[in-house]
């Protein structure tokens, strides 16, 4: 849905591929896990994207190397 957030984490963000594919039309199946918060949906239907869609991903890194390696500062 237009202004939706999905969050991917733990064993579906490692172990599994995700992204964004490129269509312009969304078939709706009975493999969504919140249909039923969505009204207007059901098995079939047909989403038609009208904006681009967007990924943003926020990663916690723990901090491996030490900034004067990084920009090779003696």
């Amino acid at each position: 849905m237009p202004r939706s957030l999905v969050i991917v984490r733990d064993d579906m963000y490692t172990k599994y591929l995700h992204g964004i594919r490129e269509v312009t039309t969304d078939v709706i199946d009975d493999t969504f896990a919140n249909l039923s918060s969505c009204c207007a949906l059901s098995v079939g239907s047909q989403l038609h994207r009208t904006k681009p869609r967007i990924s943003l991903t926020i990663r916690v890194v723990p901090k491996v190397l030490q900034n004067k390696i990084f920009f090779g500062k003696k």
